[in-house]
């Protein structure tokens, strides 16, 4: 962005900005958007825009964070509230289960989630937006069940989200009938990854 708004009203009309992209993204390729489409439906002048956003690359970049902070948002409420599972597995599929969800209901996630490209557009190679997510969820995780054996863990939670990012798109792609499949498949491949970090040794 080129600037972050200060005021209330600044702050709706990046709001606005945003919500169009999203709902756009759903219906249109990335190059079939213009800023003169993301305005129109965002019902806020050209000049407002530019203020804000450089580009529309910048407005997509923007809107892949702040998919990216409201679900880091809903799973430290989880933990904060205390509503998270007493085992590491069980707290991993509710966290899994906030991101399934967010992929139904919030507009314009399916498309610009954690990674830096949109249909093959690189977004910002400043910003690793998963090693962000990692960091985050690694904290989290740890802080709750400690963290066990001489594995990195904030490399294995990076690898943990890359993966279920492919996966879970790969999920989108297939039949319905396999989807479950893709899915299941993941949460395997996730359980592994993090039982390296996050079991306790057995006692011999």
């Amino acid at each position: 962005m080129r600037r972050q708004p200060v005021q209330q009203r600044g702050a709706a009309t990046v709001s606005a900005i945003l919500d169009a992209c999203a709902s756009l993204l759903n219906e249109y390729d990335y190059d079939d958007i213009t800023t003169a489409r993301i305005v129109d439906v965002a019902g806020v002048p050209i000049g407002s825009f530019y203020q804000y956003f450089p580009d529309k690359r910048s407005v997509v970049h923007a809107l892949a964070l702040r998919g990216m902070e409201t679900y880091l948002r809903e799973v430290e409420e989880l933990f904060a509230a205390d509503l998270i599972a007493d085992t590491w597995r069980e707290a991993m599929t509710q966290v899994v289960a906030v991101y399934m969800r967010m992929l139904v209901e919030v507009p314009g996630f399916g498309r610009v989630r954690f990674s830096d490209m949109l249909d093959s557009h690189r977004l910002d190679s400043s910003v690793d937006q998963y090693e962000l997510m990692a960091e985050r969820l690694a904290e989290m995780f740890v802080n709750r069940f400690g963290a066990h054996g001489d594995v990195p863990v904030v490399l294995t939670f990076r690898i943990a989200v890359q993966t279920a990012d492919a996966l879970f798109k790969l999920a989108e792609r297939v039949d319905e009938n396999d989807r479950a499949h893709v899915v299941g498949t993941a949460n395997e491949l996730l359980t592994g990854m993090l039982g390296a970090v996050l079991d306790r040794p057995q006692s011999p």
